[in-house]
Protein backbone atom coordinates (compact mmCIF):
# COMPACT_ATOMS: atom_id res chain seq x y z
CA UNK A 1 0.00 0.00 0.00
CA UNK A 2 1.22 3.48 -0.85
CA UNK A 3 1.53 5.24 2.53
CA UNK A 4 2.22 8.75 1.30
CA UNK A 5 -1.35 9.80 0.45
CA UNK A 6 -2.69 9.03 3.93
CA UNK A 7 0.13 8.67 6.46
CA UNK A 8 0.98 12.30 7.02
CA UNK A 9 -2.50 13.87 7.47
CA UNK A 10 -3.80 10.87 9.42
CA UNK A 11 -4.29 11.56 13.14
CA UNK A 12 -6.41 9.30 15.26
CA UNK A 13 -7.11 9.72 18.98
CA UNK A 14 -7.48 7.57 22.07
CA UNK A 15 -10.89 6.72 23.48
CA UNK A 16 -14.48 7.25 22.38
CA UNK A 17 -15.50 10.57 20.90
CA UNK A 18 -18.69 12.49 20.23
CA UNK A 19 -19.62 13.61 16.69
CA UNK A 20 -18.13 17.00 15.91
CA UNK A 21 -15.32 16.65 18.44
CA UNK A 22 -12.68 16.53 15.73
CA UNK A 23 -11.39 13.24 17.12
CA UNK A 24 -11.89 9.59 16.29
CA UNK A 25 -10.44 6.14 16.92
CA UNK A 26 -9.63 3.61 14.21
CA UNK A 27 -13.05 1.95 14.44
CA UNK A 28 -14.76 5.35 14.17
CA UNK A 29 -12.84 5.76 10.93
CA UNK A 30 -13.99 2.35 9.68
CA UNK A 31 -17.57 3.25 10.64
CA UNK A 32 -17.31 6.43 8.59
CA UNK A 33 -15.70 4.70 5.61
CA UNK A 34 -18.43 2.05 5.73
CA UNK A 35 -21.07 4.77 5.50
CA UNK A 36 -22.78 4.20 8.85
CA UNK A 37 -25.47 6.78 9.58
CA UNK A 38 -24.27 6.91 13.18
CA UNK A 39 -20.50 6.83 13.61
CA UNK A 40 -19.64 4.27 16.29
CA UNK A 41 -16.85 2.22 17.85
CA UNK A 42 -18.71 -0.89 16.65
CA UNK A 43 -19.58 -0.44 12.96
CA UNK A 44 -22.14 -2.79 11.46
CA UNK A 45 -19.57 -4.24 9.07
CA UNK A 46 -17.26 -5.50 11.83
CA UNK A 47 -17.60 -8.26 14.41
CA UNK A 48 -17.85 -6.73 17.88
CA UNK A 49 -15.08 -8.89 19.42
CA UNK A 50 -12.64 -7.85 16.70
CA UNK A 51 -13.62 -4.18 17.02
CA UNK A 52 -12.87 -4.45 20.75
CA UNK A 53 -9.39 -5.81 20.03
CA UNK A 54 -8.70 -2.95 17.60
CA UNK A 55 -9.95 -0.34 20.07
CA UNK A 56 -7.49 -1.57 22.69
CA UNK A 57 -4.65 -1.38 20.17
CA UNK A 58 -5.75 2.09 19.12
CA UNK A 59 -5.56 3.35 22.70
CA UNK A 60 -2.27 1.64 23.52
CA UNK A 61 -0.67 3.14 20.41
CA UNK A 62 -1.63 6.69 21.42
CA UNK A 63 1.04 9.08 22.63
CA UNK A 64 1.05 11.10 25.88
CA UNK A 65 -1.13 13.75 24.20
CA UNK A 66 -3.83 11.20 23.44
CA UNK A 67 -3.19 11.17 19.69
CA UNK A 68 -1.64 8.48 17.55
CA UNK A 69 1.35 9.31 15.39
CA UNK A 70 0.80 9.09 11.62
CA UNK A 71 2.57 5.73 11.55
CA UNK A 72 0.59 4.31 14.48
CA UNK A 73 -2.63 5.77 13.08
CA UNK A 74 -2.06 3.88 9.88
CA UNK A 75 -1.28 0.70 11.80
CA UNK A 76 -4.49 0.94 13.84
CA UNK A 77 -6.52 1.75 10.74
CA UNK A 78 -5.11 -1.25 8.87
CA UNK A 79 -6.15 -3.49 11.77
CA UNK A 80 -9.61 -1.96 11.68
CA UNK A 81 -9.84 -2.50 7.93
CA UNK A 82 -9.19 -6.21 8.42
CA UNK A 83 -12.42 -6.42 10.45
CA UNK A 84 -14.60 -5.24 7.56
CA UNK A 85 -17.05 -7.93 6.48
CA UNK A 86 -16.72 -10.03 9.63
CA UNK A 87 -19.99 -9.14 11.36
CA UNK A 88 -22.44 -11.68 9.95
CA UNK A 89 -21.26 -15.19 10.83
CA UNK A 90 -22.89 -18.38 12.05
CA UNK A 91 -22.90 -19.27 15.73
CA UNK A 92 -20.56 -22.13 14.85
CA UNK A 93 -17.88 -19.61 13.88
CA UNK A 94 -18.28 -17.76 17.16
CA UNK A 95 -17.89 -20.95 19.22
CA UNK A 96 -14.86 -22.04 17.22
CA UNK A 97 -13.31 -18.59 17.65
CA UNK A 98 -13.97 -18.55 21.40
CA UNK A 99 -12.21 -21.91 21.64
CA UNK A 100 -9.19 -20.29 19.98
CA UNK A 101 -9.50 -17.22 22.22
CA UNK A 102 -9.04 -19.60 25.14
CA UNK A 103 -6.43 -22.06 23.91
CA UNK A 104 -4.68 -20.85 20.75
CA UNK A 105 -0.91 -21.25 21.23
CA UNK A 106 -0.30 -17.82 19.67
CA UNK A 107 -3.13 -15.63 21.03
CA UNK A 108 -5.14 -17.69 23.51
CA UNK A 109 -5.32 -17.00 27.25
CA UNK A 110 -4.65 -20.57 28.41
CA UNK A 111 -0.99 -19.71 28.97
CA UNK A 112 -1.97 -17.34 31.78
CA UNK A 113 -4.11 -19.93 33.59
CA UNK A 114 -1.09 -22.23 33.47
CA UNK A 115 0.77 -19.91 35.84
CA UNK A 116 -0.95 -21.38 38.89
CA UNK A 117 1.32 -23.33 41.22
CA UNK A 118 1.52 -27.12 41.62
CA UNK A 119 -1.86 -28.88 41.63
CA UNK A 120 -3.69 -25.61 40.96
CA UNK A 121 -1.81 -25.27 37.69
CA UNK A 122 -3.12 -28.52 36.24
CA UNK A 123 -6.63 -27.83 37.55
CA UNK A 124 -6.83 -24.37 36.00
CA UNK A 125 -5.24 -25.56 32.78
CA UNK A 126 -7.69 -28.44 32.41
CA UNK A 127 -10.72 -26.28 33.23
CA UNK A 128 -9.95 -23.81 30.44
CA UNK A 129 -9.08 -26.55 27.97
CA UNK A 130 -12.26 -28.51 28.72
CA UNK A 131 -14.45 -25.45 28.09
CA UNK A 132 -12.66 -24.77 24.82
CA UNK A 133 -13.35 -28.36 23.74
CA UNK A 134 -17.06 -27.88 24.43
CA UNK A 135 -17.07 -24.82 22.16
CA UNK A 136 -15.30 -26.84 19.46
CA UNK A 137 -17.94 -29.54 19.78
CA UNK A 138 -20.72 -26.99 19.25
CA UNK A 139 -18.86 -25.60 16.24
CA UNK A 140 -19.03 -28.96 14.48
CA UNK A 141 -22.67 -29.58 15.41
CA UNK A 142 -22.15 -31.87 18.41
CA UNK A 143 -24.05 -30.14 21.21
CA UNK A 144 -22.99 -31.18 24.74
CA UNK A 145 -25.74 -31.48 27.32
CA UNK A 146 -26.63 -28.67 29.69
CA UNK A 147 -25.30 -30.79 32.55
CA UNK A 148 -21.91 -31.04 30.86
CA UNK A 149 -21.77 -27.28 30.32
CA UNK A 150 -22.76 -26.61 33.92
CA UNK A 151 -20.13 -29.02 35.21
CA UNK A 152 -17.44 -27.34 33.12
CA UNK A 153 -18.48 -23.91 34.37
CA UNK A 154 -18.38 -25.08 38.01
CA UNK A 155 -14.98 -26.70 37.52
CA UNK A 156 -13.57 -23.46 36.10
CA UNK A 157 -14.99 -21.36 38.93
CA UNK A 158 -13.66 -23.79 41.53
CA UNK A 159 -10.24 -23.80 39.87
CA UNK A 160 -10.26 -20.02 39.88
CA UNK A 161 -11.02 -19.92 43.61
CA UNK A 162 -8.44 -22.57 44.41
CA UNK A 163 -5.77 -20.82 42.36
CA UNK A 164 -6.26 -17.28 43.62
CA UNK A 165 -3.38 -17.29 46.12
CA UNK A 166 -0.91 -18.44 43.46
CA UNK A 167 -2.39 -17.50 40.09
CA UNK A 168 -0.99 -14.48 38.27
CA UNK A 169 -3.71 -11.81 38.01
CA UNK A 170 -3.76 -12.30 34.24
CA UNK A 171 -4.61 -15.93 34.90
CA UNK A 172 -7.63 -14.91 36.95
CA UNK A 173 -8.98 -12.94 34.02
CA UNK A 174 -8.23 -15.87 31.73
CA UNK A 175 -10.26 -18.15 34.00
CA UNK A 176 -13.10 -15.63 34.06
CA UNK A 177 -13.12 -15.49 30.27
CA UNK A 178 -13.40 -19.28 30.22
CA UNK A 179 -16.24 -19.76 32.67
CA UNK A 180 -18.19 -16.74 31.40
CA UNK A 181 -18.03 -18.23 27.90
CA UNK A 182 -20.17 -21.17 29.04
CA UNK A 183 -23.10 -18.74 29.19
CA UNK A 184 -23.04 -18.23 25.43
CA UNK A 185 -25.66 -20.97 25.09
CA UNK A 186 -28.16 -19.56 27.56
CA UNK A 187 -27.97 -15.75 27.59
CA UNK A 188 -27.88 -12.81 25.22
CA UNK A 189 -25.03 -13.70 22.88
CA UNK A 190 -23.63 -10.23 22.19
CA UNK A 191 -23.61 -9.15 25.83
CA UNK A 192 -21.96 -12.39 26.95
CA UNK A 193 -19.42 -12.30 24.15
CA UNK A 194 -18.50 -8.72 25.04
CA UNK A 195 -17.83 -9.85 28.61
CA UNK A 196 -15.73 -12.84 27.54
CA UNK A 197 -13.61 -10.76 25.17
CA UNK A 198 -13.23 -8.03 27.80
CA UNK A 199 -11.81 -10.52 30.30
CA UNK A 200 -9.49 -11.99 27.66
CA UNK A 201 -8.18 -8.55 26.72
CA UNK A 202 -7.59 -7.75 30.39
CA UNK A 203 -5.60 -10.98 30.71
CA UNK A 204 -3.46 -10.07 27.71
CA UNK A 205 -2.83 -6.52 28.89
CA UNK A 206 -1.91 -7.60 32.40
CA UNK A 207 0.34 -10.36 31.13
CA UNK A 208 2.28 -8.05 28.82
CA UNK A 209 2.75 -5.49 31.58
CA UNK A 210 5.96 -5.56 33.60
CA UNK A 211 4.28 -3.60 36.41
CA UNK A 212 6.76 -0.80 36.07
CA UNK A 213 5.89 2.75 35.22
CA UNK A 214 2.87 3.17 32.94
CA UNK A 215 4.86 4.66 30.08
CA UNK A 216 7.18 1.64 30.03
CA UNK A 217 4.30 -0.83 30.33
CA UNK A 218 2.43 0.85 27.53
CA UNK A 219 5.45 0.80 25.23
CA UNK A 220 5.68 -2.97 25.59
CA UNK A 221 1.94 -3.64 25.50
CA UNK A 222 1.21 -1.88 22.19
CA UNK A 223 3.26 -4.09 19.83
CA UNK A 224 2.25 -7.25 21.71
CA UNK A 225 -1.47 -6.45 21.44
CA UNK A 226 -1.09 -5.54 17.77
CA UNK A 227 0.22 -9.02 17.00
CA UNK A 228 -2.45 -10.67 19.13
CA UNK A 229 -5.09 -8.63 17.35
CA UNK A 230 -3.79 -9.66 13.93
CA UNK A 231 -3.99 -13.29 14.99
CA UNK A 232 -7.49 -12.88 16.43
CA UNK A 233 -8.79 -11.21 13.25
CA UNK A 234 -7.18 -13.74 10.93
CA UNK A 235 -8.55 -16.63 13.00
CA UNK A 236 -12.08 -15.20 12.74
CA UNK A 237 -11.76 -14.66 8.98
CA UNK A 238 -10.35 -18.15 8.47
CA UNK A 239 -13.06 -19.84 10.54
CA UNK A 240 -15.75 -17.85 8.70
CA UNK A 241 -14.30 -18.77 5.30
CA UNK A 242 -13.65 -15.13 4.44
CA UNK A 243 -10.99 -14.12 1.96
CA UNK A 244 -8.31 -11.65 2.90
CA UNK A 245 -9.80 -8.17 3.17
CA UNK A 246 -6.90 -6.76 1.17
CA UNK A 247 -5.41 -3.30 1.32
CA UNK A 248 -7.33 -0.43 2.79
CA UNK A 249 -8.87 2.03 0.34
CA UNK A 250 -6.34 4.88 0.45
CA UNK A 251 -8.78 7.46 -0.93
CA UNK A 252 -11.40 6.58 1.69
CA UNK A 253 -8.82 6.67 4.47
CA UNK A 254 -7.53 10.04 3.29
CA UNK A 255 -11.08 11.42 3.27
CA UNK A 256 -11.93 10.23 6.77
CA UNK A 257 -8.55 11.39 8.10
CA UNK A 258 -9.36 14.91 6.98
CA UNK A 259 -12.73 14.74 8.69
CA UNK A 260 -11.52 13.50 12.07
CA UNK A 261 -8.01 14.91 12.27
CA UNK A 262 -7.27 17.46 14.93
CA UNK A 263 -6.66 21.07 14.00
CA UNK A 264 -4.08 21.40 16.72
Amino acid sequence: MDLDPIAHPLRLAKGSHQPGSGKGCAMNAISYIHGDVRITDFPDCSARPLAAFVQVCNDLLAGPDGYLSPENSLLALELGWQTVGTADVDDAVIHAWVAELLTSPTWGVLRYAERAARYAKSTADKAVFDIAELHRAVAVGDMPSTAVWNAAERAARNACRASKPTLHVAGLYAMRAAYQSTALLNTERLETLDTVVGFALQAHMLATSDRSRWSRRKAGMGPALVELTRDAIQAWRHLAGLNSSGDIDSAAAHNVAQRISTSA
